[in-house]
């Protein structure tokens, strides 16, 4: 299997919407409402122009029953592509305006740590549930670490949810540092 991580593209959004989309529902069940995520209905708009921000996805050749399946209609174009999108993360710039609530401010506690540093956000790593437990967080995890280096970051934040403990797990097990952690966020930093 041909594994490929490359930026977004245009035709990439809706897939990359839904991806994140069936991955928070599924994280937070009946409490799941996707009016919550404006950012997620121009990934392009928002994070790419709007940011500077960078967004890869996850790509392999369809495998047939295998790959994740786009729910929805549409797409346009002829279907000229045989890959499937099966993960994706974005690696923003700060400071950033959050315009529509997506991310949890750093905590008060870490700021004067963080004044002078020129710092970037992990933020929004999915992978289908078909695909998971095979190595690809982790995958793209590193990819945008490597971004970052190139970018000339100092630090990359994450922030995830505290009861989301594979997500908490796998930031642990790539470096991340546990900065603050409490009953709703936990808070990480890789130093680069």
């Amino acid at each position: 299997m041909s594994l490929t991580i490359r930026g977004i593209k245009r035709e990439d959004q809706e897939e990359v919407h839904d991806l994140v989309l069936e991955g928070l529902a599924e994280r937070w069940g009946a409490e799941f409402d996707p009016s919550y995520n404006q950012d997620l209905v121009d990934i392009i708009g928002y994070y790419v122009e709007g940011h500077r921000a960078t967004v890869v996805v996850l790509e392999y050749p369809d495998q047939g029953s295998e790959s994740r399946s786009v729910t929805g209609g549409g797409g346009g174009g002829g279907g000229a592509s045989s890959h499937r999108i099966v993960g994706c993360g974005i690696l923003l710039p700060l400071p950033a305006e959050d315009i529509y609530g997506t991310w949890c401010p750093e905590p008060a506690s870490r700021i004067d740590d963080l004044k002078g540093l020129k710092l970037c956000r992990m933020m929004r790593l999915s992978v289908s549930k078909v695909h998971r437990g095979k190595g690809f967080a982790k995958q793209i995890i590193q990819h945008l670490i490597n971004m970052a280096k190139e970018q000339g970051f100092d630090r990359i934040l994450v922030e995830t949810e505290t009861l989301w403990t594979s997500a908490v797990q796998i930031y642990k097990s790539m470096g991340f540092v546990l900065v603050e952690s409490g009953e709703e966020n936990v808070h990480f930093e890789y130093t680069l």
